[in-house]
């Protein structure tokens, strides 16, 4: 097997860029990830309903950002917006430096909210401009490997800052929160000044000087054939993972008695460990396997990894933590596949004049999964010890697979499965499939059936 850390070196320097400045923001959002709750309730002793409305108003200011952001990206080039988008989520993480009261931290949630709906959606319409369809996929799993090594890095240094004996408790927060915006601004900066020559060196303009791109809605992405499909096909694949790992499988699993505390975090860290893993390992090979059959897979192990999670909740001990343990590999397994192959898909099918909306979209409908997770698990948890709950997101799982199994009889060939260094597939205005490849590569074949992911099986 290769070196997973010899592709970079088949990257351009227009993906090397954006990826190492996914690094540096990833690293400085987990220094703060888990932080939020504790430090205004209990570092700035605001009343418990604050950091409730906090999370909330930065949540519905996020969706309502990433629409806005969508639309800018489309409309203006990267080299203005994108440093804009980093300069307003440093700005806003900052803020949280300086809440020592109830307008502090809404402002706080207002802008930060603002900005970092924009980061994911610049980033990955950054990605998508890749010269060819191979190094469009592999730059979006190398961007989630990145996001999660990175972030867990940052969790590390930051939870070893608040626990350092030196200062105050407020100082080291704020410190924390100034390190994060920190990070964004520096971000912006490298942005501002590598992002014309990255672009120079691909041989592509950054855009100042282009034509106008014809206006287009988001009524005109919906419309587009698959593109609606996928987007709710998405956000249930984050219901039914992201939404749940975080809601769903500690409620379950300790309400019973079968884990505690300890079996959680075990929990989480090997969800973390397993995900990057996965990308390092199978994302260069997931390559040569049609994209619906990599939905397909990921929900079918989604549906056998709550099973098991169903399983552990009914055991106790050394074999609840076991079978829940299996359970959350191939939770982790699972979105290490699907997340990457469908933006690299949904990026395939974008028209180019609602690229950045398409984005937009995408993270939308990952956050609704995310929110809609917790709702879920706390209406159907009592139901039953949690059966019902459990019995939901086998259903969910089982959907994904027949949106899968769907979308095969209907994607073009070059759609489902790209030929590897093609020119990266842009949709003509109109189309529903990804324009021809450039002169030379020749008509790509229409591919075997793929056999699935061993790994994933």
């Amino acid at each position: 097997m290769r070196n997973p850390f010899a592709l970079l070196g088949e990257f351009s320097l227009r993906t090397r860029t954006v990826l190492a400045v996914n690094a540096v923001n990833s690293f400085g959002g987990g220094l703060v990830l888990p932080f939020l709750w504790i430090y205004l309730s209990d570092v700035r002793g605001l009343p418990a309903w604050v950091p409730a409305v906090t999370l909330a108003l930065q949540a519905a200011t996020a969706v309502a950002g990433g629409l806005l952001w969508g639309a800018v990206l489309d409309r203006f080039a990267p080299r203005t917006t994108v440093p804009l988008v980093m300069a307003v989520a440093g700005v806003g993480t900052a803020l949280y430096a300086q809440a020592d009261g109830v307008a502090t931290a809404l402002a706080a949630a207002l802008v930060y909210g603002l900005g970092i709906s924009g980061v994911g959606t610049a980033m990955r319409f950054l990605y998508a401009g890749a010269a060819s369809a191979r190094e469009r996929s592999l730059a979006y799993s190398a961007d989630y490997a990145v996001f999660n090594a990175m972030t867990g890095v940052g969790v590390l240094v930051g939870g070893a800052v608040a626990a350092l004996d030196a200062g105050s408790r407020a100082a080291r927060f704020a410190a924390l929160y100034l390190a994060d915006g920190a990070t964004f601004l520096l971000a912006g900066a490298a942005l501002l000044w590598l992002l014309p020559k990255a672009l120079g060196a691909d041989g592509e303009d950054d855009g100042s000087g282009a034509e106008p791109k014809q206006r287009a809605g988001y009524r005109d992405v919906l419309t587009q054939r698959h593109i609606g499909a996928l987007l709710a096909a998405l956000a249930v694949c984050s219901l039914v993972s992201y939404g749940q790992f975080r809601s769903g499988l500690p409620g379950y699993l300790t309400q019973g008695g079968a884990l505690g505390p300890e079996g959680i975090s075990g929990a989480f860290a090997v969800n973390i460990l397993v995900a990057v893993g996965a990308q390092f390992l199978l994302a260069e090979r997931i390559q040569t396997v049609r994209r619906s059959t990599v939905l397909a897979v990921s929900g079918a192990v989604w549906a056998l990894a709550w099973a098991l999670v169903l399983l552990a909740g009914l055991q106790g001990g050394g074999t609840a933590l076991g079978i829940a343990l299996a359970g959350v590999v191939l939770l982790s397994v699972g979105e290490a596949l699907v997340f990457p192959v469908v933006t690299s898909l949904l990026n395939d099918l974008a028209e180019e004049n609602v690229r950045g909306r398409v984005n937009a979209l995408l993270s939308v409908a990952v956050s609704t999964g995310s929110v809609a997770g917790p709702a879920l698990a706390g209406a159907l948890l009592p139901w039953a010890d949690g059966l019902g709950l459990m019995a939901a997101l086998i259903a969910g799982c089982a959907g994904v697979v027949a949106v899968a199994v769907r979308l095969r009889t209907t994607l073009t060939a070059r759609a489902d499965l790209p030929a590897p260094e093609e020119e990266a597939p842009r949709a003509a205005p109109g189309s529903d499939a990804p324009a021809p490849a450039a002169a030379g590569t020749g008509p790509a074949p229409e591919p075997a059936a793929a056999t699935a992911v061993p790994a994933a099986a």
